[in-house]
């Protein structure tokens, strides 16, 4: 044992440049070496990721890494890499020639460990091709996204259990950074494992300093601004939003006001999340403003600041995302800009979260007709959400037909292989020359995009070309809206072919029957909503505490042996006011 121990000290120092482990890693990592399952709660910057990446040096085999994100995956591969250590991912932004040759490589020995798509469980020729290979350890990362009572869930997340069997039943790593002690027991259960190991240390991040400003919602954008302008050696940061247009609005105006910010969100292709993440960890931008979409595994430890805009949903979701600043362990801020008005939003999200048993019902009977009506002999369409909603009863957001979709998934009666998304493209049909003449000498908005986009894309404009129009707007240094307006205008007039972008989702109908004999639990569903709007409330609670912040989240958590941080709001508050002389009164 001794042995291994100096063995696994050289390896942490060789590839990871660490003299020794962090609290909790080397106990999960002697229990998986001793061929035990082992469920970790630690901080985010906790050193999650060495917990498998250390064992699958030694293990012979390869080690099967489950993440959600594409962003996540690239990061970890790309730092693996870079020590030595051979790794690569299998996600829909690999082509499915590229991905079986990765997973031959993986059967011959090549990688150590392979990143995996959940959703890649869904297709037969992915899971063929898995049991050829030899695998001795199966880590999921973000293992919180298998719980319904978690704040991510994951209907592929439940098929792991299936995909665990399949490769042989080799020893299991779950590892989040946010679980509850209930969400901690659904993770086991869901995974059926056998007596784990639960390693959960201290989830206290001393390092940052929390702080809950109270703001007019037409304020906050102005609070942002100020807050970087006249801290300008502060270093790079999130700022996180509740919607994709918001933040899109922020980061034009931040860009406004030359500081230089991207923007990050599902509405994304995977290309367009690649470049905004390398543009942040390369230093070449400041400010990442991002959906919840951003940030899972991105191994950048020196983010000293995180900003919430809006209030997010649950204790879990925001010190997860606040946690990611500081990681290198030096003082770092995580605010929270607070109106009474954002829980409406997040309301609207609970609603779009927790759809009505009809809309299911309604959703499951457009796909079998639209099945019917494309006559293929997979099973399989290709939809998008706009199209299901034109087709219901009632108006219903997106976001409730995503979910019904979920549902649908959860059950086994579709399946969602991947997303279909293709970029927005342009062409002009004249040379822009002439598109200049053609144009108003009052439209001075269309000249000046026009003489940008020549300056910028001369030789590209008359054969055409794919863009992001976040990206290009960026490049062009003018607001989004002003771009998209212009060109929209060009195409109305003839001057230009304008191709929107398209966002739709392949769904593969698994079990055809009568809407009427759907097996959905409606009362677990139920039960969910009304813990969604619990754990608002344990938010919006956080938000008027008075007292120590960090302590109200840890306890949440369960950790109840914490004393107050002394740097947070209420912390300073409370000394403020301690140490106020106190008034006398006399009496009558």
């Amino acid at each position: 044992m001794v042995n291994k121990k100096q063995q696994l000290i050289e390896l942490l120092r060789i590839h990871f440049g660490y003299e020794s482990f962090r609290p909790g890693q080397e106990k999960a990592i002697d229990s998986l070496l001793s061929g035990q399952d082992v469920v970790v709660v630690l901080p985010t910057g906790g050193g999650k990721s060495l917990i498998f990446q250390l064992p699958a040096l030694i293990m012979e085999g390869v080690t099967l890494v489950i993440s959600p994100l594409i962003a996540l995956m690239k990061d970890q591969v790309d730092s693996l890499e870079k020590v030595g250590i051979p790794a690569t991912f299998i996600n829909s932004s690999v082509t499915p020639i590229e991905a079986e040759k990765r997973l031959k490589k993986a059967e011959q020995g090549f990688y150590k460990l392979v990143y995996i798509a959940p959703e890649r469980f869904y297709n037969k020729q992915f899971l063929d091709s898995l049991k050829k290979i030899k695998v001795s350890l199966f880590a999921i990362d973000e293992a919180h996204c298998i719980s319904q009572w978690g704040h991510d869930f994951r209907p592929s997340y439940l098929r792991l259990k299936d995909a665990i069997a399949l490769v042989g039943k080799p020893r299991v790593v779950a590892l989040t950074a946010t679980a509850t002690p209930e969400v901690r027991e659904d993770i086991v259960k869901q995974l059926q494992l056998k007596d784990p190991e639960l390693i959960v240390t201290g989830f206290a991040r001393p390092n940052l300093q929390f702080a809950v400003i109270p703001s007019q919602s037409g304020q906050k954008v102005e609070n942002i601004v100020n807050f970087l302008i006249t801290n300008p050696d502060i270093g790079a940061g999130i700022i996180y939003t509740g919607t994709r247009n918001k933040a899109d609005e922020i980061a034009e105006i931040l860009t406004e006001n030359d500081i230089k910010a991207v923007v990050y969100h599902a509405g994304l292709d995977a290309d367009s999340r690649r470049w905004v993440q390398d543009q942040f960890m390369d230093q070449k931008v400041q400010v990442v403003v991002a959906t919840n979409a951003f940030g899972l595994g991105i191994n950048k430890p020196d983010i000293r600041f995180v900003i919430h805009h809006d209030l997010p949903g649950t204790i879990e979701a925001y010190y997860q995302e606040a946690g990611r600043a500081g990681r290198d362990g030096l003082p770092s801020f995580c605010l929270l800009f607070y109106n009474k008005q954002d829980r409406y939003l997040r309301e609207f999200f609970i609603k779009g979260d927790n759809p009505e048993p009809e809309t299911v019902l309604e959703i499951y009977d457009f796909l079998l007709r639209r099945l019917d009506l494309e006559s293929t002999k997979e099973s399989t369409i290709l939809v998008t959400y706009n199209e299901i909603a034109k087709q219901l009863s009632e108006s219903v957001p997106e976001m409730a037909i995503g979910t019904a979709l979920k549902i649908l998934e959860k059950e086994g009666y579709i399946s969602r292989p991947k997303e279909k998304n293709a970029n927005s493209f342009i062409r002009f049909k004249k040379k822009p020359s002439e598109v200049g003449a053609l144009i108003s000498k009052r439209a001075k908005t269309q000249h000046e995009v026009l003489e940008k986009l020549q300056e910028k894309y001369q030789a590209q404009l008359e054969v055409g070309f794919d863009f992001i129009a976040e990206e290009l707007a960026v490049v062009l240094k003018i607001k989004k809206d002003t771009l998209t307006r212009a060109i929209k205008k060009f195409a109305e007039k003839d001057l230009l072919e304008y191709r929107p972008p398209f966002r739709g989702t392949e769904i593969r109908i698994l079990k055809i029957t009568d809407s009427r004999d759907l097996e959905l639990d409606f009362k677990s569903l139920k039960e969910k909503a009304a813990r969604a709007y619990e754990k608002l409330d344990e938010m919006e609670n956080y938000v008027y505490h008075a007292g120590c912040r960090q302590e109200y989240i840890l306890n949440y958590f369960g950790d109840y042996k914490v004393a107050p941080c002394g740097k947070c709001d209420g912390c300073l508050r409370n000394k403020r006011e301690s140490s106020e002389p106190k008034r006398e009164y006399l009496r009558a």
